[in-house]
């Protein structure tokens, strides 16, 4: 692959794969329905969580640039069928990712544009399509071009979360606000903090770009961990100031949309329009960005044989055409097959507590990679083996209380999901081969 992208490049990548805006009228909504006023509190405490995960992903970066990333990770450090394991939850786990940011993609361009059809789960499946289509189209003329769409993308969104935000911080309290609600106990708090995962998602995919990092050992983990931290400070900031002027009620009857709901509360229908649009524009850049992470791991899975080995094939242009085609043909099925659902809420809330779960399970392991490889080298103790240890403990904690407060519908994905993984590793590590690692930075 050629080396294209630079520090600033992967920056963006990182911060636009969280989604400011996207995450905010997706997640922001039932987080509060949870937390209540311990929301931003809830938002810190597993931003720490991420934090400590992300300097294990520095580290790993470090010695192992590849595509791959936590797949390959967990590959080098436990062995192929643990690679193999390893590979099944990141393609469980994004490829949801990628549905649970395509289909509000279609239901947002819908509100915008023909609000009568905007409550359809069909209409917003097929629209929701036509964004995975023109996002594969885009990432198919190359990563350059996408970090510099993306970047304008991200710069947009951050300027209207920063304006909307000011007019709120300058809104008297209204009654009942959210910020001024009693403290909802611990219970709440987890809850909200488990909600929370999905919304600092994301800063993981520069790591999947290494191998086209101009400086393939150093920028991409420190992207993600830089990318990790703004992204939680300006959901935090935006967090604070929404909560003034929405209430618990408000954010309970707008859990879909809670930005249009914030919107209507800053300034009427001019104001929803306004932020409707950033969140579209937030929603196709962390689309974007979801995709350049499911063909880079695909062609890094083709490359060592755990998936079939024409994925790992590079075109005259060293794109990984393949891994392309394939991912934006899946994430369109995908998302059009979401239109059967009863009700768009219904398909973002199965997507959102089940990708969750395979998220921090992800995370997990590519932490206890890092415990593993770097357990012997006094030089990355604390922030290869004693960050990762703290983070790896705190986000399987969440994932119990997590798994016991979901429904029995989705306990029952959760395991069938975890375990339909098991036989297809022991499958692929026998017929896989061992591939060779990157040299130690």
């Amino acid at each position: 692959m050629q080396r294209v992208l630079t520090l600033g490049d992967l920056l963006v990548i990182a911060a636009a794969a969280i989604g400011p805006a996207f995450v905010l009228a997706t997640v922001f909504g039932p987080m509060v329905t949870v937390g209540g006023s311990a929301t931003p509190l809830a938002l810190v405490l597993v931003s720490v969580v991420m934090a400590c995960i992300a300097f294990g992903y520095q580290r790993l970066g470090e010695r192992y640039p590849s595509a791959g990333s936590a797949y390959s990770w967990v590959r080098e450090a436990f062995g192929p069928a643990a690679g193999a394991y390893a590979a099944w939850v990141l393609i469980v786990a994004n490829i949801f990712a990628c549905v649970a940011t395509a289909v509000p993609a279609g239901t947002y361009t819908l509100a915008l544009f023909a609000p009568a059809a905007a409550d359809s789960p069909l209409a917003g499946a097929l629209v929701g399509t036509g964004w995975v289509f023109a996002s594969g189209l885009l990432l198919y003329s190359g990563l350059r071009p996408t970090a510099m769409v993306t970047n304008v993308l991200l710069i947009g969104e951050i300027v209207i979360l920063a304006i909307g935000a000011t007019v709120a911080f300058t809104r008297p309290v209204i009654a009942h606000a959210s910020a001024t609600a009693p403290f909802p106990g611990n219970a709440a708090l987890l809850g909200a903090m488990v909600i929370g995962i999905w919304m600092v998602d994301g800063w993981e995919v520069s790591a999947s770009t290494a191998e086209e990092a101009q400086a393939q050992t150093r920028t991409p983990g420190l992207s993600g961990i830089v990318g990790l931290v703004l992204s939680a400070a300006v959901l935090w900031i935006c967090m604070r100031a929404f909560m003034r002027v929405g209430t618990l009620d408000g954010f309970a009857s707008h859990e879909g949309d809670a930005m249009a709901y914030i919107g209507l509360q800053l300034g009427g229908n001019l104001w929803r329009i306004i932020i409707s649009a950033t969140v579209l524009v937030s929603l196709a850049a962390s689309l974007q960005t979801t995709l350049v992470y499911l063909t880079r791991s695909f062609f890094a899975m083709g490359r060592d044989g755990v998936l079939p080995a024409g994925l790992g094939v590079l075109d005259h242009r060293d794109q990984p055409l393949r891994a392309i085609v394939l991912m934006t043909g899946a994430g369109m099925a995908c998302t059009l097959a979401s239109g059967v659902s009863p009700t768009i809420r219904t398909a973002f809330d199965f997507i959102l507590n089940g990708t969750s779960v395979f998220l921090g399970i992800l995370f997990i392991l590519s932490a206890a990679a890092a415990i593993r490889i770097f357990a012997g080298v006094p030089q990355r103790g604390v922030t290869g083996v004693v960050l990762p240890a703290l983070g790896t403990t705190g986000l399987a904690l969440l994932l119990a209380f997590s798994f016991v407060q979901d429904e029995s519908g989705t306990r029952i994905f959760i395991i069938a999901a975890a375990l339909a993984g098991i036989p297809l590793a022991l499958w692929r590590a026998r017929v896989s081969r061992r591939a060779a690692p990157p040299a130690p930075a």
